[in-house]
């Protein structure tokens, strides 16, 4: 045999072994198309995955298998691109014999002869649905899962000690305010820790290392923006104890509420008990006063209506001002005894009872607008000046009130923000015991999209322990604010992403300095 026919035999055995293999494969769908896109050839694994006998399929187009809706790349481009480009591959929905639809990966690649013109197209299909549907279930579980994380201001974190390998959520990392595809460290996220809560951090880790114990603490975080959160923080070791894991949630409002309410009790506590002791003493002096007094001047009836004022007195404070102002009326008429005196104890009781009064409603109007949403808005920092300066000046006109308008514009709300230059204008006011006293107002633009509002006096100064307050961010058993006026200006402030300073100044007083985001913030 001449070795020409010898090749001829062997080209024709193995493309007989290749049709017979390409027949028998059934995990892809190989065919041939012609030069136009019609099917030449069919296999079982196209049988298969297309659900068409070979004699149903052999001679139709190609765009049998493309859904009418068109999405995707059309058949004729994606011939078109295989020819020129000598293949082409994609992933996309396909269309079954019975309409079902599945996902598949296909490549399609152009068949030229000798003469590099062209013959047809090999065409090799897989079904993918089952993987795509877990992608896509996986996505949207991620997707849940990062949903309710944002929801609950949730999120998850596991350290690998033998490793240092920190893994957290982009929950966790929401509440520090560090984008998602930031990676920290070990000692970057401990970075984040407020300096006095880190021997906490690290004692429950050890503990949940060395003894196995789980743990559940509430710590501070400074976030990359420089905000203080309030956070739960609950981690149990796995099995070899060399990888601690857990979760984080934003326990800010929360705490900043107790705080809230602690201060208010504290300060209704204190004024309460200090109020009512003075109202109870001045009671009892004018009790025996009446007593050692001839009261012949007045009638039977004025006397038991006397004594009925004053038993009031020692059992409630409801009513106290209009009744005590019904007792002073009295003593007038009494020409025996110190009518003058009288008085004086009588606008004792009433005075105190007034701030008493005072004092409580400035603590509901603090803890309704605290329970308010805070919604951010543009304020004009001049309005709110103009309102306080009219207000002031009809209320204390020997005050000298300076304002100093600055054409600014904050990120607050305008009722809150109201209310805290409201206190420190106040406090200004109330607490400068000077012959002249001069209060001064002020706004200008900082660097990094912040206006400082400044309000300055030129009494007294403001205790050192009122600033411990502040600074800290927190009352404490020994120190602990006379009042609710800097709490009330701090809560208003800090809710709205602000920073509240105290200074002395050098020729005498005090500064307040309120820094609070631009609307470009």
């Amino acid at each position: 045999m001449s070795s020409e026919r010898m090749k001829l035999l062997e080209h024709v055995e193995a493309d007989l072994i290749l049709r017979e293999f390409f027949q028998e494969v059934t995990e892809y769908a190989i065919f041939l198309l012609d030069a136009d896109g019609f099917v030449a050839t069919w296999n079982e694994g196209a049988r298969r995955i297309k659900g068409y006998e070979r004699d149903e399929i052999i001679g139709r187009h190609l765009s049998v298998f493309y859904p009418d809706s068109g999405d995707g790349t059309p058949p004729e481009t994606v011939l078109s691109i295989a020819e020129s480009e000598g293949s082409y591959e994609e992933k996309g929905w396909r269309v079954r014999k019975d309409g079902s639809h599945i996902f598949t990966h296909v490549t399609v690649r152009a068949l030229y002869d000798d003469a590099e013109e062209l013959k047809g197209f090999t065409k090799i299909v897989r079904d993918i649905t089952e993987t795509y549907e877990y992608r896509q279930e996986l996505e949207r579980s991620r997707d849940r899962l990062e949903r309710t994380e944002q929801l609950a201001d949730i999120g998850g974190w596991e350290v690998d000690y033998e490793s240092d390998d920190l893994q957290l959520t982009d929950g966790t990392k929401r509440l520090v305010d560090t984008p998602p595809d930031t990676e920290l460290t070990l000692d970057e996220l401990r970075d984040h820790f407020h300096e006095d809560d880190r021997a906490t951090v690290d004692e429950a880790i050890e503990g949940a290392r060395t003894d196995g114990e789980p743990f559940d603490i509430e710590i501070r975080v400074i976030t990359a923006t420089g905000r203080t959160r309030w956070v739960q923080v609950r981690g149990e070791p796995t099995g070899d104890r060399t990888t601690v894991r857990g979760a984080v949630r934003d326990i800010t409002d929360r705490k900043e509420h107790e705080e809230r309410l602690t201060v208010l009790n504290r300060v209704l506590r204190h004024n309460l008990r200090n109020n009512l002791n003075i109202v109870s003493g001045y009671a009892r002096e004018l009790r025996r006063d009446l007593d050692a007094v001839d009261i012949s001047a007045i009638g039977d009836a004025d006397h038991e209506q006397l004594h009925e004022t004053l038993e009031n007195i020692s059992e409630t404070t409801k009513g106290i001002d209009t009744e005590l102002r019904t007792l002073d009326k009295l003593v007038d008429a009494a020409s025996q005894f110190s009518a003058e005196a009288m008085v004086s104890k009588t606008n004792r009781i009433i005075e105190n009872a007034d701030g008493l009064m005072s004092t409580g409603e400035k603590a509901r109007r603090s803890e309704n607008v605290v329970k308010e949403s805070a919604e951010r808005r543009p304020v004009r920092v001049d309005d709110v000046f103009t309102d306080l300066k009219q207000t002031y000046e009809q209320k204390y006109p020997e005050v000298e009130i300076r304002l100093e308008l600055g054409e600014q514009t904050v990120l607050a709300g305008e009722h809150s923000l109201y209310l805290a230059l409201d206190e420190l204008v106040q406090n200004a006011i109330v607490h400068n015991g000077e012959d002249c006293p001069v209060v001064a107002v002020a706004s200008r633009r900082l660097s990094g999209e912040r206006v400082a509002i400044t309000v300055e006096d030129n009494g007294p100064g403001i205790p050192r322990t009122e600033r411990e307050i502040l600074k800290r961010g927190k009352e404490t058993p020994l120190a602990h604010g006379s009042g609710i006026g800097l709490w009330t200006v701090h809560w208003f402030v800090t809710q709205f992403d602000g920073e509240v300073s105290i200074a002395d100044r050098v020729e005498g007083g005090s500064t307040v300095e309120v820094r609070l985001p631009t609307p470009e913030h």
